[in-house]
């Protein structure tokens, strides 16, 4: 909401309260205070009552007076409600007592609550700016600590109280920090820092759910990358994020770039969508993945371990299958127009096909192009590949436009017919023949179902050729060594 629509529902309210037990104990608090301030669109708009019971109790008034559309959602453990007023139905707001906490269990964020004064309630949150109250009846702002209006003009963040006993409590607010400083490109104050490296290793109690949340924040932040080098430079990465510490010294094929700052480049080079910043941040991820000491093949190819960590992480972050299936396929196949070059002029048809059968749709594969993009900017001049992805999607359109792409391709016969013709007994017959019959559908995408099932009938010709080689190769080897030993003996 903009800002006359927000002063609108706090004089709405300010009408409602006036002459009533709640007048001069209704503040609009937290961000919506601050982001009223700085001119920036409003997205919520939290209440604190400085009476015992305060939230519940005004969310009940109101609901007695029938001024809101349904009965409110109350949360009586942390004294706080819900509700949406029938003025403004588009609006839900959170109402809650002002409060102190007490952090008795290490292992927990969930604090002890009780109601306290607005001074409490103002030291106990994550940074001056977030502290700032609005009294509703006096239409003043209320700067308890004395430094928010001032930290907002000088584009800073500090916590309210002892930056240590900030952080210790609640370790997300480490994170909040850095979220707001990739927001809005501010400042950490220095003891404020100090204080969130010291504490980094309270991390590890914050939930999955928690820190996707989070970092999603500070993915789709208007600088990712700034997040992520706070997360490095605080040491909270490796809570976070492990995968991406081994990439911080890793070089590049090119002179004084290390992989790490050429995920960050791709990072900023990729739109806001969530699924295209987390493959951006996880595409190299395989390359820090250790090699084991017996192995003989030396590291397999980096977009296939990487796909591997990003079946590690996103799961962890509770993401759901879909999700996770489609930042692993971009991260498997980022690079699979290397040497297409310059313009995409050495890409075939047939791989081109190839990648839009992998796609599946469109969709998928204009994500996979938005990436790569952003992976070719990534470099050097001599090594960014401006171009491309632009003409990869042309020739794309081209192929659809003549019906010979190969997006949504189905097999001219079903798998059950596939399996009869060869004659298939086992899973990995049926997955070869299948490969065999694809790849010829790159070449032609509208091969027949006549046409397809000559080919399956060359294919069951062709492997039962190859397996009577191979068992009278096995026999003739058994034979020899039947004769051996009978001549031994």
């Amino acid at each position: 909401m903009n800002s006359q629509e927000y002063h609108k529902i706090l004089g709405y309210l300010r009408g409602l309260v006036e002459g009533t037990q709640w007048e001069g104990h209704v503040y609009a608090v937290g961000g919506c205070c601050r982001d009223e301030i700085m001119g920036e669109p409003i997205k919520d708009i939290d209440l604190a009552v400085d009476l015992p019971g305060g939230g519940i109790g005004l969310a009940e008034w109101l609901n007695e007076n029938k001024l809101i559309v349904n009965e409110p959602v109350t949360y009586p453990k942390f004294g706080t409600a819900m509700v949406v007023l029938k003025q403004f139905p588009d609006v839900e707001l959170e109402l809650v007592q002002t409060r102190k906490e007490k952090y008795t269990d290490k292992n927990s964020r969930c604090p002890e609550t009780a109601f306290g004064s607005i001074e409490e309630d103002c030291m106990r949150r994550d940074l001056t700016v977030n502290s700032i109250f609005h009294n509703i009846t006096t239409g003043k702002a209320v700067d308890i600590t004395g430094k928010g209006l001032a930290d907002i003009n000088a584009r800073l963040l500090r916590t309210p109280a002892d930056p240590d006993v900030t952080f210790d409590d609640d370790p997300v607010r480490i994170l909040r920090c850095i979220r707001f400083a990739a927001r809005f490109g501010w400042e950490i104050d220095r003891a404020t820092y100090q204080g969130m490296c010291r504490n980094v290793e309270r991390l590890r109690i914050v939930s999955p759910r928690r820190l996707r949340m989070e970092l999603e924040k500070m993915l789709l932040s208007p600088r990712p990358a700034l997040a992520m080098e706070l997360l490095r430079d605080t040491g909270a990465m490796e809570y976070v994020m492990p995968a991406l510490v081994p990439l911080y010294e890793l070089p590049t094929r090119y002179d004084g770039q290390t992989v790490w700052q050429h995920t960050l480049k791709t990072l900023t080079e990729v739109p806001d969508d969530i699924k295209l910043r987390w493959a951006a941040l996880l595409l190299d991820t395989g390359k820090g993945t250790p090699v084991a000491p017996e192995s003989k093949k030396g590291r397999p190819p980096h977009d296939l371990e990487s796909r591997k960590v990003v079946w590690r992480i996103l799961p962890r972050l509770r993401y759901d299958e879909d999700f996770i299936e489609d930042v692993a396929f971009i991260v498997r196949y980022h690079t699979f127009f290397k040497g297409a070059g310059d313009n995409g002029e050495k890409l075939s048809d047939v791989r081109l096909r190839k990648i839009q059968y992998q796609s599946g749709t469109t969709g998928r594969f204009d994500m996979l192009l938005r990436v790569v993009n952003a992976d070719n900017m990534a470099y050097p001049d001599d090594g960014a590949l401006s171009g491309q992805t632009a003409a990869i999607k042309r020739r794309s359109e081209e192929l659809e436009a003549a019906g010979l792409d190969m997006f949504g391709y189905r097999l001219p016969v079903t798998i059950q017919r596939l399996r009869r013709i060869i004659h298939a007994r086992t899973a990995k017959q049926v997955r070869e023949a299948k490969d065999f019959l694809l790849a010829h559908a790159y070449e032609n995408p509208l091969l027949s179902p006549e046409d397809a099932e000559k080919l399956l009938q060359k294919f069951r010709k062709a492997s039962e050729k190859s397996r009577k080689q191979s068992n009278k190769k096995s026999n003739g080897g058994k034979n020899r060594s039947n004769v051996e030993k009978r001549t031994r003996g």
